[in-house]
């Protein structure tokens, strides 16, 4: 399993020369608005959307672009490795990096003589062919094709597929159900839509509904969350398929016509709330992030999870049954959240805090709460905690504003 440990971010918005050491499989960004939270979330995001870079040839670009690297300390199977990435971007009307090229570097520093091996960009291509058609190619023949070694290859093979897997989910990505459509249209079992990389709400529905197809169980165990055996959100989530077949013609060489038969189907979910059937835009805003949240906290399948303030749009009785569910799941991947809510703070334990501060000359600045408490007030906190308040009270109180 690959685990994040250390994060050093130069030259990225804020993040002049950031450091985010990270102490457990749950790790809480708090801070005032502006100090560089969600720089240090994207930040970890342009790992993600590194690819192969169709302008690499030129080289003049190089010099008109945004330049930003991070180093990454990972714990890979109990060895420690170093990543290296310089990253090259734009940065588009819409506040979102388009990266130009990248080079990216690994060091095993757990073995003394290890040397940096470079992840070279075309594998990207490979890792996301096989991420967007779902292939299982021989990945041996693949390697054996390369000029460099199986083993060193492989690895590489692995981290992209680490890095190209991270999940982000904004404060707002699901709190406005009235973008989400009554029905979906199907074809081959698929959307017909593009598959976007970002998750929309039709995305949300599409994956709640293929999840209830082909694995029953996972959705099940997912119904059992949101229902009243769970927090008592809704009682239940159905779908009903109409089919409606149809036909295209394809003209071949030759002037001949073929007719190509397809079946199209239309899916209309339906939200069970107090025997009411509703439609997703019919939902609460808070009603629809939770369900959204909830569904990709139990069955994303990366291994580190980005989730930008948790408590944007949910109450209290929500917001705490999503943190005692992220913390359950971290114990299986690592989850960074961000957060302005004394309520979540309350829900942690100070090894899970990183105070987020800002100054002119340093720019972002980010201390993990143990460390950046001396031994004896460290041992005065916990013992606070343990008798008569919480982190969040704390936190309220001006408790960290020296640290």
């Amino acid at each position: 399993m690959i685990k994040i440990k250390k994060i050093d971010i130069f030259n990225y918005r804020s993040c002049i020369k950031t450091r985010v050491e990270i102490l457990t499989d749950l790790t809480t960004l708090i801070g005032v608005n502006g100090v560089g939270k969600s720089n240090i979330l994207n930040s970890i995001q342009l790992l993600k959307r590194i690819n192969r870079n169709r302008y690499f040839h030129q080289h003049s670009l190089i010099d008109t672009l945004s330049h930003s690297r991070l180093d990454i300390l990972f714990d890979i199977d109990s060895e420690i490795f170093n990543l290296k990435a310089d990253i090259f971007y734009d940065t588009n009307e819409a506040n979102i990096e388009e990266i130009y090229s990248a080079e990216l570097k690994i060091k095993n520093n757990s073995k003394p003589k290890s040397r940096w091996i470079e992840i070279e960009p075309e594998l990207y291509e490979f890792v996301d062919y096989i991420n967007r058609t779902q292939n299982k190619v021989d990945i041996e023949k693949f390697l054996l094709k390369r000029k460099r070694p199986i083993a060193e290859t492989k690895f590489s093979v692995e981290i992209i597929s680490y890095l190209t897997n991270i999940s982000y989910y904004s404060a707002t990505q699901f709190s406005d159900p009235t973008k989400c459509p009554i029905s979906l249209e199907l074809e081959d079992s698929r959307l017909i839509r593009p598959y976007r990389k970002t998750k929309t709400h039709e995305q949300f529905i599409y994956d709640l509904y293929r999840t209830n197809k082909t694995e029953p169980k996972s959705f099940e165990k997912y119904i059992n969350t949101v229902n009243q055996n769970g927090i008592g959100l809704i009682d239940n989530i159905t779908f009903f398929d109409h089919k409606i077949p149809s036909s295209s013609l394809k003209v071949r060489a030759g002037g001949q016509v073929e007719t190509i038969k397809r079946v199209k189907n239309i899916v209309v979910p339906s939200i069970v709330i107090d025997n009411l059937n509703l439609s997703p835009n019919q939902l609460s805003e808070g009603t629809f992030k939770t369900l959204a949240l909830v569904f990709y906290i139990l069955n994303d399948e990366s291994d580190l999870l980005l989730i930008e303030e948790p408590e944007v749009c949910v109450h209290h009785g929500l917001l705490s049954s999503i943190i005692e569910l992220i913390k359950s799941q971290s114990k299986h991947k690592q989850i960074f959240i961000s957060t302005h809510s004394d309520y979540v703070l309350d829900k942690l334990e100070p090894e899970n805090v990183v105070l987020v501060n800002k100054t002119k000359e340093s720019g972002t600045i980010a201390n993990c709460l143990p460390k950046s408490l001396s031994k004896n007030d460290f041992k005065a906190l916990k013992e606070y905690l343990e008798v008569s308040g919480n982190l969040g009270e704390y936190w309220k109180e001006g408790g960290f504003e020296n640290e």
